[in-house]
């Protein structure tokens, strides 16, 4: 059986700390010659680089991830202080309880027993802080190159299923159709399709656009969308609240939307689409229903899914923690609600 990749990662991983705390213990024999207090001395030498083994797991796994990342430098410095006091605090009593002749103790030096542990504790902080930061620099790089090739893979996916001869030719033959009766959408018709292409060929490429451009882009899709259907199927779109305000990456929200009219439209019953968009201070919340309608001759139609998988993906990648995406399927109605904090 395989092993998975990223369990074989944190394996070695673990394997690796292993191996440099076990040559990081050994390090006290290599200095102490005489056989003369050797003893006392390895344990006090053990217990100190134990003490600093915890606080580098204390920065690396507790305060970097849980204060300094987020944000929070104050209140990690103060931790991170608090930490290395305890740390001399605790290797100052055991030293003191440890020392060679209990009559003797008259003669300790608490300052120079503290100052013991403050040199070994900013390293263990240095190094604790270089190792977790650069493993955050290499996973963000990582997370990044994934990122710009979902986008890649999504906007070539968004491009190949809307972009396509069926789409087109229904729109054109519906422009067509509106020309001979010298109706007066012809022009509009003409003017959405063109924008449509504009959005998909140029602005797309943008790391983000204005959600209005967003918002705009729906709307002239589902407008061309509209040429094509009979007036017993309703479409009721929505959009609240200031989205000029709010940047969001581009084809975000189409796939919500071209699968809602890819399964939710009929030509044996009634159907209807709703879609919603509510803008709030700096977050959104996208909903988007419809009946699931019958397929002709009863045929499912394949690799619908395709969309949804990749805008899941990217939604992990673009809002970790920040965004929720619930789906349900109930009754045969089809319901998607997206909220996200910017």
């Amino acid at each position: 059986m395989e092993e998975i990749p990223i369990l074989k990662s944190k394996s070695y991983s673990l394997l690796i700390h292993i191996l440099v705390w076990v040559a990081f213990l050994l390090v006290p024999m290599l200095f102490i010659e005489s056989s003369e207090g050797r003893e006392r001395f390895m344990i006090m030498g053990w217990f100190l680089q134990l003490l600093m083994i915890g606080y580098f797991y204390y920065n690396y796994l507790f305060l970097i991830p849980q204060y300094l990342l987020k944000k929070r430098i104050g209140l990690y410095f103060l931790l991170l202080v608090v930490g290395l006091i305890t740390i001399i605090a605790v290797n100052v009593s055991f030293i003191y309880l440890t020392y060679d002749l209990i009559e003797h103790r008259h003669k300790f030096d608490f300052l120079h027993s503290a100052l013991f542990a403050v040199y070994p504790g900013i390293m263990a902080f240095a190094l604790s802080s270089f190792v977790r930061i650069t493993m955050e620099w290499f996973k963000n790089e990582r997370q990044k190159k994934e990122m710009e090739a979902e986008k890649l893979s999504s906007e070539l996916a968004f491009l190949k299923s809307q972009v396509n001869p069926h789409f087109l030719f229904n729109i054109l033959n519906n422009i067509c159709s509106l020309a001979r009766k010298k109706s007066d959408e012809t022009e509009n018709a003409i003017i959405k399709l063109s924008q449509i292409m504009r959005y998909m060929l140029q602005d797309s490429k943008d790391e983000k656009v204005s959600l209005e451009k967003e918002v705009d882009y729906l709307q002239s899709y589902i407008e061309l969308q509209r040429l094509r259907l009979s007036e017993s199927v309703i479409i009721d779109f929505s959009s609240e609240g200031r989205c000029e305000l709010l940047s969001i990456e581009p084809l975000l929200l189409i796939p919500f939307v071209e699968n809602a009219f890819k399964h939710g439209v009929s030509y044996q019953e009634s159907s209807a689409i709703h879609i919603r968009l509510t803008c709030q201070g700096h977050a959104i919340s996208f909903v988007v229903e419809n009946h699931i309608a019958k397929p002709r001759g009863g045929v499912t139609e394949q690799g619908s899914g395709i969309g949804l998988k990749n805008v899941t993906r990217r939604l992990e990648l673009l809002y970790p923690g920040k965004h929720q995406l619930k789906i349900s399927d109930d009754d045969n109605q089809y319901k998607v609600e997206l909220d996200i904090q910017f």
